[in-house]
């Protein structure tokens, strides 16, 4: 991993030095959404001191990661059920057909006894007519 770069942002109004190793344009998206939460809490009305606006806003990001988390273990179990499920229909698909080979073969099997029976059909009837 290389060096971490330094970056200086405002969070809510003061400048932070960070180090990071994510492009600078990622952190500024990070540092806009904290504060945007930030002045979100802050525009209920109320006097929220600078600590309180930062728990607040710390309390609804981390209500946001936890409740995303929820919909990603969600929508992996989803993804789990669907595969399980399209691993099964393979399998259907599979023993389908080989079921549908094996009732080919019969057809064909049972179309050339047919066949020779109306081979000798013929051969009888007219046997049987020229007499």
């Amino acid at each position: 991993m290389g060096e971490k770069k330094r970056i200086t942002v405002t969070i809510n109004g003061r400048n932070y030095t960070l180090r990071h190793d994510e492009t600078d344009e990622y952190v500024h998206r990070i540092v806009q959404y904290l504060n945007n939460k930030i002045a979100d809490v802050s525009r209920g009305g109320l006097q929220l001191g600078e600590h309180i606006a930062l728990v607040m806003a710390a309390i609804n990001i981390t209500d946001e990661l936890f409740k995303t988390q929820k919909n990603f273990n969600t929508l992996k179990n989803e993804i789990k059920r669907m595969m399980d499920e399209y691993d099964k229909l393979k399998l259907e698909k599979q023993e389908l057909e080989k079921q549908y080979m094996q009732l080919s073969e019969e057809y064909d099997e049972v179309n050339k006894k047919l066949l020779i029976k109306q081979i000798e059909f013929n051969e009888y009837r007219k046997s049987v007519e020229g007499r």
